[in-house]
């Protein structure tokens, strides 16, 4: 999730979404580096030292947290599962406990499975966009300028 996003959400949303993060970073059984970082910039936002060990411990023993059902208005909703996506699909691999996870996430800010699979379908696009976007910068900067007068 960006920073911009979550610094605007109320601690117990904070809270919601970097536990729903330590679930889906352990529902395949393994957990990455880059997972590991994402997990580290979720927790950075929470006040609550009690509730960061809490997650950290659950991290370590591979539980997947509980979570409790989230009402909020359904924009906040919708950008939480969409971010939760993304970090879903973080290391290019989706099992199938992965996809029982995020479905169980998107039940729980009361999103049906439909609704689910469009978020991750929306994931993958952007994640190849990004990477897309990476190549072409990447490109763009090893070419050598030619300036044209007109």
């Amino acid at each position: 999730m960006s920073a911009a996003f979550i610094k605007t959400l109320p601690e117990p949303i904070k809270i919601w979404s970097a536990k729903a993060i330590s679930g889906i970073i352990v529902a395949d059984g393994k957990v990455t580096d880059a997972e590991l970082s994402i997990l580290r910039e979720s927790i950075s936002f929470l006040d609550d030292g009690d509730m960061v060990n809490e997650i950290v411990e659950m991290v370590k023993d591979r539980q997947k947290p509980q979570l409790e059902v989230l009402k909020t208005d359904r924009k906040t909703a919708s950008n939480i599962l969409m971010a939760l996506a993304v970090v879903t699909l973080t290391d290019d691999k989706l099992s199938p406990q992965e996809i029982q996870y995020f479905n169980y996430i998107a039940a729980k800010l009361g999103f049906e499975t439909g609704f689910a699979k469009l978020v991750i379908n929306w994931g993958r696009e952007f994640i190849l966009l990004n990477k897309r976007k990476k190549e072409i910068l990447n490109k763009g900067e090893k070419t050598r300028p030619i300036y044209v007068s007109i």
